[in-house]
C-alpha cells in the first residue's frame, strides 16, 4: 500500500512540476512499458522475489535487483578519475557526518568548505560552522577527510541520494524530506547503505593514493553501481 500511494505520487507531482524531487531512490516513470505504472531499484535481500512477484502482479510497479557488491565495480572504482557531480561526506572529529551534493566537482566544492569554516562568522550559512561553534569549538570537520559516496548527473537523482544518505548517517546537514512510504524500505537496507558509504570511502581513499597516470578518465557517461 505504501509503495503504491509513493507511485502514485510520483505521478501527481510529475505532471505538476519538472521542479519537483519525485526521482526518490531509483523511482521512474516507465516509459517503454505501459503495463507498469512507476519502477523501483531495491538491493537485493533474500526473499526479495516474493515481493517482486507481488508488486508486479498485483500493483503493476516494476521491480529491479541492484546488486552492490561485484568485485569488478569496486576495483574500478577505486581507479576511475570521479565526474564532478557527485554525493559526498565529510567526517567530523566528533563522529558526526556531514552529506551533501554538488556538480562543482568534490575539490572545488571542499575550498568553499575550507573557506566558510576558516572564516568562522557568527551568521555562517555553514551547517558545519553552526555545528562546531554549538559544540563551544571542540570539534571540526577536516575537509582533507571528505570522500565520494557516489557519481550522480541528474540533479534531482543527487538531491533524493544526498537525503537518503543523510538520513542513514544521521548527518548534521539539512536535505530534502522524502515520503514517509519509504522509511521501512530504508530501514530494512540500512545496513547495507552503510556498507556502501564504508566502502565509497575506502575506494576513494585508494583512489588518493594512485598516481596520475594510473587513474582513469571518469569523465564517461556511465555511472557507477549503486545499491539504491
Amino acid at each position: 500500500k505504501l509503495i503504491k500511494q509513493t507511485c502514485q505520487e510520483f505521478k501527481s507531482n510529475k505532471n505538476k512540476s519538472n521542479d519537483k524531487n519525485d526521482d526518490i531512490a531509483g523511482q521512474i516513470k516507465d516509459k517503454n512499458n505501459d503495463e507498469f505504472i512507476c519502477s523501483l531499484a531495491l538491493p537485493y535481500v533474500p526473499g526479495m522475489e516474493v515481493l517482486k512477484r507481488r508488486l508486479e502482479k498485483k500493483l503493476k510497479i516494476k521491480l529491479f535487483f541492484s546488486y552492490p557488491y561485484k568485485l569488478q565495480s569496486q576495483f574500478n572504482q577505486s581507479l576511475k578519475v570521479p565526474s564532478k557531480s557527485v554525493i559526498y561526506q565529510i567526517p567530523c572529529s566528533c563522529k558526526e557526518t556531514y552529506v551533501g551534493q554538488t556538480k562543482v566537482g568534490i575539490d572545488n566544492r571542499m575550498k568553499q568548505h575550507s573557506k566558510a569554516i576558516n572564516d568562522n562568522e557568527n551568521n555562517s550559512n555553514s551547517e558545519m560552522v553552526k555545528h562546531f561553534q554549538e559544540k563551544k569549538f571542540q570539534c571540526l570537520f577536516d575537509t582533507n577527510d571528505a570522500f565520494i559516496i557516489e557519481e550522480k548527473k541528474d540533479y534531482w537523482k543527487r538531491r533524493a541520494k544526498e537525503a537518503i544518505y543523510s538520513i542513514i548517517s544521521e548527518s548534521v546537514n539539512t536535505h530534502d524530506e522524502i515520503n514517509a512510504a519509504w522509511t521501512p524500505i530504508l530501514h530494512k537496507a540500512k545496513r547495507l547503505i552503510q556498507r556502501k558509504i564504508e566502502s565509497a570511502r575506502e575506494n576513494y581513499n585508494k583512489y588518493k593514493e594512485l598516481k596520475p597516470n594510473e587513474k582513469q578518465d571518469g569523465d564517461s557517461d556511465t555511472e557507477k553501481d549503486s545499491i539504491l
